[in-house]
């Protein structure tokens, strides 16, 4: 999907920042595919001030560095180590266990609370027996202890499953457990998965609707 102006200029804004670039470009690492590297690599060459300047500073000429940071690139290494250097950064290895361990060490939590004004009673939402497997139940607002909403939780009968709808300040990418509290006490927890844009799934497979949520932790990587 392509990405919106505004959302480009807010990643590349971002991507200034050393730590936020190291983070973006080890996540599409790990993503498997040569060109999700490729492309995220761009996007910090954008951020650092676009082809034009890195030509100026390389040897590489702009052309190739186009074609070279694109979904067909096949860069050499000598190129790829030349890209990083200008940019600040370099090729390194480590041990699954240390990067494990890091991860462990940076992560964060964000407590989120469910606003129950914000259910909505719509009958056709709820509708019984077979036609409400086919519908979810009514979103309801969720709110950081600062009162900020952050999104909305929904159940998906078709997807059998809990979802967070980000639409505010929750970085989605990093975003690696949820521990739900319900209202009569119990704690359901588990790994999170990015279901579609924007949109955390929670929980799979167990009947948590929304209107039984009180709480809601997130482990966030940092």
């Amino acid at each position: 999907m392509a990405k919106s102006r505004s959302y480009q200029s807010n990643l590349l804004e971002a991507l200034k920042d050393p730590n936020e670039a190291v983070e973006y470009l080890n996540a599409a690492l790990e993503d498997g595919e040569p060109e999700v590297f490729l492309l995220a690599l761009r996007d910090v060459v954008d951020s650092y001030g676009g082809m034009g300047k890195l030509a100026a500073s390389t040897s590489l000429n702009r052309e190739n560095l186009y074609r070279m940071l694109s979904t067909k690139g096949n860069p050499e290494f000598f190129s790829l180590s030349t890209v990083l250097d200008a940019i600040g950064f370099r090729l390194a290895v480590e041990p699954k266990a240390a990067a494990v361990q890091k991860t462990k060490d940076r992560v964060s939590k964000l407590v989120l609370h469910a606003n129950m004004a914000q259910v909505k009673e719509d009958a056709a939402k709820y509708a019984l027996a077979a036609d409400s497997e086919s519908r979810a139940k009514s979103p309801i607002s969720l709110r950081t202890t600062d009162d900020k909403e952050v999104g909305t939780l929904e159940f998906d009968f078709n997807k059998g499953a809990l979802i967070l709808q980000v639409t505010g300040d929750v970085p989605v990418k990093r975003v690696q457990e949820a521990e739900i509290q319900t209202r009569d006490g119990k704690i359901h927890s588990g790994e999170v998965s990015v279901g579609g844009k924007n949109q955390l799934v929670l929980l799979r497979k167990t009947r948590v609707f929304p209107k039984d949520v009180s709480q809601i932790i997130l482990t966030i990587a940092g």
